[in-house]
């Protein structure tokens, strides 16, 4: 999600000015460091929340306080205890499941506190993790929503995991791409469909993907938001980013189209 920090997701947080921002997935905390500088100008928190962060947590609380506090849960086990979340970032378990959870609960928290849903921005909704279930641990998914999976690496010229070789081969992927409940972007998907929630959804397919879920409400209160989104909601430049990530992906994989 970091390359998305400068043209994205900075200016989106400088016209909205929350005063909570939670991020499921810190890993080395680039993002998390970024998002506590900036928030710290107007004096909002950060949640950085991640089951195993590749940071030391006192050291850096310590050092970004008062802005960061580090939740060291799965994000199923922490969002319930973030009082206020005014603008989400996923960037977690890359799965269906997960990620349609996170979303759900996101927004039955806003309704039970009768809290205005937040915006949230979702990482990894195009190749490989968009169609394709990943999990970093598939005891913690339910079995009627996990994919069958492998420990073997993808390519974007097949649908199917390579018998050696590709990308991520050290992670448990699933063994097919594409199908119901199958993958970041289908879970999105599904989501908007299901929400009485109206949003407006923005795709940016760079960079393995970014998408944008912002309510028609916040819109209407904090109409910079939906300006912002303009340029990105274009079909040609979609389209044109998305050529450009292919022949990224193509380059980093070493496939041939």
């Amino acid at each position: 999600m970091l390359p998305f920090f400068p043209d994205v997701i900075a200016p989106m947080l400088e016209a909205l000015e929350p005063a909570s921002v939670v991020e499921v997935g810190s890993e080395h905390g680039k993002m998390t460091r970024k998002l506590c500088e900036l928030a710290g100008r107007w004096g909002g928190k950060v949640h950085a929340v991640d089951p195993a962060p590749l940071f030391d947590i006192a050291v850096w609380e310590r050092d970004l306080s008062p802005a960061l506090v580090v939740h060291k849960k799965p994000s199923l086990e922490a969002l319930p205890g973030i009082a206020v979340m005014d603008v989400v970032l996923i960037d977690g378990d890359h799965n269906w499941y997960t990620v349609i959870e996170e979303l759900r609960m996101v927004e039955r928290l806003a309704r039970e506190r009768g809290a205005a849903q937040p915006l949230v921005l979702l990482h990894d909704v195009a190749w490989p993790y968009g169609r394709r279930d990943l999990y970093y641990d598939p005891s913690t998914i339910p079995e009627e929503h996990r994919q069958p999976y492998a420990r073997r690496g993808m390519s974007p010229a097949a649908s199917d995991l390579l018998a050696s070789g590709g990308m991520n081969a050290h992670l448990a992927n699933a063994l097919h791409e594409g199908g119901p409940k199958n993958g970041v972007l289908t879970a999105v998907e599904d989501y908007v469909r299901e929400s009485e929630i109206e949003f407006i959804f923005a795709k940016i397919p760079a960079a393995f993907g970014l998408a944008i879920l912002l309510p028609k409400t916040l819109a209407a209160r904090t109409p910079a938001l939906e300006e912002l989104l303009l340029p990105w909601r274009s079909p040609h430049v979609e389209a044109f980013i998305d050529r450009l990530e292919t022949a990224r992906i193509a380059m980093l994989t070493g496939a041939r189209g």
